[in-house]
């Protein structure tokens, strides 16, 4: 152990240790510290320090087995994050699918919606079904196949 003798006038520690070099290294031997006022704080100062240096020392093994805990931690984050951005990647991806699939469907919606359909007579709709498209031709509807079966357009001239 280590004592602190305290001196409580600068110029009386100053005289100590120019004038009484034995009594300086006989407290030495004695593990004990010769200090003066502007000393003392300092002094206690640096024994908290080695303290808990010593205090952190005894407890290394605990505070590197909860670093141990803290890295698995950030590993499992690290995975649940990568996992997470393969999700978001897979999303993205199924929304430019649906983009894609809109845009067909909006496409051939504008297609239909150009085409006009002529009013068939109800009692003329069976026999014109059986007619060929050549001889539907013939009538001024023109006939154009598509899969879902026959569609009948009439061409409007305009007054251009």
């Amino acid at each position: 152990d280590t004592a602190f003798m305290f001196v409580p006038s600068e110029s009386v520690f100053a005289e100590i240790h120019e004038n009484f070099e034995a009594i300086v290294h006989k407290a030495h031997r004695a593990r004990v510290v010769i200090v003066s006022p502007s000393l003392l704080m300092l002094s206690i100062q640096v024994i908290q320090a080695i303290l808990k240096d010593a205090r952190m020392r005894e407890q290394a093994h605990l505070i590197q087995g909860e670093v141990i805990r803290l890295m698995e931690d950030v590993a499992r984050v690290d995975e649940r994050v990568r996992k997470l951005q393969v999700h978001f990647g897979q999303s993205a991806k199924d929304i430019d699918d649906i983009l894609v699939s809109t845009s067909k469907v909006t496409k051939r919606g504008q297609k239909i919606e150009a085409l006009e359909f002529g009013a068939q007579p109800d009692g003329d709709a069976g026999a014109d079904a059986s007619r060929t498209p050549a001889a539907r031709a013939d009538t001024g509807a023109r006939v154009a196949d598509s899969k879902t079966g026959q569609l009948r357009l009439r061409v409007v001239e305009g007054d251009d």
